[in-house]
């Protein structure tokens, strides 16, 4: 299905909204404490998904945006996650995917301490984070019999890359965003999440980071969003994701957002946020009921 649409401290926290738990250590990376918030709705545990946000995968925070992204979701009765992982100046790839794996892992030991159902679980990340998402989605790093269940059930990619060899010949669709100002950052994001000059200089491990390098029968459920007039990732990256995953069978819905641009207000508006937690409800929970354990 394709749809064009108009377009506190640490600790607990409240306002008027879901209960947030902050700065909740889930792993430690090159010494350092990755840390997550949780957003969590009022009532029974609530189905879970894991927020991880864009910046060019050199930049960014998990708290950025969550007002507008996060806490609707939330009250729209999905805990959200909000993950942070560590970017391309600290780590290449696949340090932010094993990062986005070992949240996954915490969250199914511990979410239950926190009142979330972290049984079957979703993804939502946005333009890095929505590649990112895309991967812990489609892939496995084969080490879930030893560390724990990885896996996620649902996925919900907006304005995403899917395709990194082919970002250095993108047209872009309108504008630049407003928050992209000067020359094109050299070398390119893509290449130093790769930690390298350019991603055409290493095809290999740039195929390996690309979402449509690993769609297969039996991927989870996918969502994903896109403006028509993107200035920094085309629609085609999400186009071309989205026949991928139907042509192996795998439910998918392509939502493009007329006239809306990378990191638009149109992904905040209500009927926006209410597809990505209507999508999540509907794919996370089994026959309205919860579950304890991933399939």
């Amino acid at each position: 299905m394709v749809t064009t649409t108009q377009r506190p401290a640490r600790g607990e926290a409240r306002a008027d909204g879901p209960r947030v738990r902050r700065d909740l250590v889930y792993s430690v990376a090159d010494g350092h404490d990755l840390r997550l918030d949780l957003y969590v709705p009022d009532g029974p545990p609530a189905p879970l998904c894991v927020w991880l946000h864009g910046g060019g995968w050199m930049r960014g925070s998990r708290a950025d945006r969550a007002a507008e992204r996060l806490v609707p979701v939330a009250g729209n009765g999905v805990a959200v996650a909000a993950v942070q992982y560590r970017l391309s100046e600290q780590a290449t790839f696949p340090a932010p995917l094993q990062d986005a794996r070992a949240a996954v892992r915490w969250l199914r030991a511990h979410g239950h301490e926190y009142g979330v159902d972290a049984g079957r679980m979703g993804v939502w990340g946005a333009s890095a984070g929505g590649h990112l998402a895309s991967l812990l989605a489609l892939t496995s790093d084969g080490r879930d019999a030893d560390l724990g269940n990885s896996s996620v059930q649902a996925a919900v990619c907006w304005f995403a890359p899917s395709d990194l060899l082919q970002m250095a010949n993108d047209v872009p669709e309108g504008p630049p965003p407003p928050f992209v100002t000067g020359p094109p950052v050299q070398p390119s994001f893509e290449a130093r999440l790769l930690g390298a000059d350019a991603a055409e200089d290493v095809p290999d491990e740039a195929r390996a980071a690309s979402p449509v390098s690993h769609v297969h029968p039996g991927a989870p459920p996918f969502l994903l969003m896109h403006g028509d007039r993107d200035g920094l990732i085309p629609a085609e990256h999400s186009r071309r994701l989205f026949h991928a995953l139907r042509t192996h069978g795998v439910d998918t819905a392509l939502w493009l957002l007329h006239g809306a641009n990378h990191e638009d207000a149109a992904f905040e508006e209500p009927a926006s946020l209410a597809a990505v937690s209507g999508f999540l409800r509907d794919r996370l929970l089994v026959r309205g009921e919860h579950t304890a354990e991933a399939d």
